[in-house]
């Protein structure tokens, strides 16, 4: 019965991908017009959020008409709309006309970022969301590679929604593209190499700054602490598969405000993103706390990171974007032989691929503190920088070349290898 449901739906999605092709070949696709959406069409965010806020700003100069934004948002939709971006509802008749037009659909999440059943016969890219540290796709053990012939592949490509199993994927280095196509069974053909739009502000010379608006106070609020003298340190842990995530790696609160108490009185504030479940949630009371500043939920970490003195986490890969501000990162692995060896696991040498300090303990946390945040900087300098910047060029390659143009100029270059 599931074989018969499995093909069945195969066999819909091939004939609604034909039906599409047909349709598609009476509305002539410009190459003049993109369209982006992100996180499941649910956020305005991370690397789609940041290329459609720099294509937007130079579309005359990158021989653009439009780029529009899919969303399945009525809130982002809305807000889009008065700031003047062109954005549409995913099903909406102006959404699914430019889906047909547009050469060049970007995602980076899944397909479900746009409406993926028209993009037959576009440029599919995905954006894709960040280097890894931890384990993910065959290095996790039981993934099964996604690597087929051709036969497969070309029959497999008409069986998936808008063929997006067949699309290109940015990668910011030969290292990244390496290590992804490995994880994910990426024929290399199918890689594009330049730099996460995410990551253009601390590279560019007139960064994009957008705030959205359910993360203005938040923001507005860490800019007045900032004026009154106040250090930022941003906290971003990862989240582990088989166990509790403990904040500041402890289980007391006692200790927690304790130390939280200590920040408060020499100025340092904590920003985080934590989804606590509310009044039965032993972590719950940190956001009442003056030195834990909890963003929104839908908050994109990435519109902070200029606020941030010090980025703190054990093994979230945000780090590896980090490294782009030249600012002190600190390292928290509380539980780190757990996490490599029983919880997801990690990819590299931990020690290799961290160059910061690290603190494995609430009271080595407040030892680190106690130092002038100047005096962390220079010692960071000191300690750190070389080994710093030579995993910052491992991983992003020639990152200061590698704005909005160098993107660009990428994508098209595929189109123009598929067409000749």
């Amino acid at each position: 019965m599931q074989i018969i449901i499995k093909s069945s739906k195969k066999l819909m999605l091939f004939l609604i991908n034909v039906l599409v092709l047909t349709i598609s070949f009476s509305i002539p696709k410009s190459n003049k017009i993109v369209i982006v959406g992100g996180w499941f069409g649910k956020r305005f965010a991370d690397n789609s959020k940041h290329f459609y806020l720099y294509l937007n700003a130079n579309l005359n100069d990158l021989g653009f008409d439009k780029v529009v934004w899919i969303t399945r948002s009525k809130e982002i939709r809305d807000e889009l709309m008065k700031q003047g971006y062109q954005v549409y509802s995913t099903w909406s008749l102006p959404s699914i006309w430019y889906h047909l037009r547009a050469k060049y659909h970007l995602i980076d999440q899944a397909p479900t970022d746009i409406n993926a059943f028209f993009s037959v016969r576009s440029k599919r890219v995905n954006l894709w969301h960040g280097f890894p540290l931890k384990k993910i796709g065959s290095y996790m053990g039981n993934y099964k590679s996604t690597r087929k012939t051709a036969i497969q592949n070309m029959v497999g490509k008409w069986t998936v929604r808008g063929c997006w199993s067949d699309h290109f994927i940015l990668a910011t280095s030969d290292f990244s593209a390496e290590i992804l196509g490995k994880a994910f069974g990426v024929d290399e053909r199918k890689v594009i190499i330049s730099g996460y739009p995410r990551n253009y502000e601390p590279i560019c010379d007139k960064p994009i700054k957008y705030v959205p608006q359910h993360e203005k106070s938040s923001y507005e609020n860490i800019e007045e602490y900032i004026k009154d003298g106040y250090k930022i340190i941003g906290y971003f842990p990862t989240f582990r598969d088989k166990r509790e995530t403990l904040i500041f790696g402890t289980e007391s609160m006692d200790e927690i405000n304790q130390f939280l108490d200590y920040c408060e009185s020499v100025k340092i504030k904590f920003v985080g993103k934590f989804h606590f479940a509310g009044k039965n949630d032993k972590f719950g009371d940190i956001e009442n706390h003056k030195a834990f500043i909890n963003l929104p939920s839908e908050a994109d970490v990435y519109t902070f990171l200029d606020q941030i003195d010090i980025l703190m986490t054990d093994y979230s890969s945000i780090y590896f974007d980090f490294l782009l501000w030249n600012r002190p990162i600190l390292f928290f692995p509380y539980d780190l032989e757990y996490y490599r060896d029983e919880d997801r696991g990690l990819i590299f040498d931990y020690e290799e691929f961290t160059p910061g300090p690290k603190a494995h303990s609430i009271e080595e946390l407040q030892t680190f503190f106690s130092q002038n945040i100047d005096v962390i900087n220079e010692k960071y300098e000191a300690e750190y920088r070389q080994k710093a910047d030579l995993l910052k060029t491992k991983i992003f390659g020639d990152y200061n070349n590698m704005g909005i143009e160098h993107l660009i100029n990428q994508i098209r270059n595929i189109g123009l290898e598929e067409e000749k």
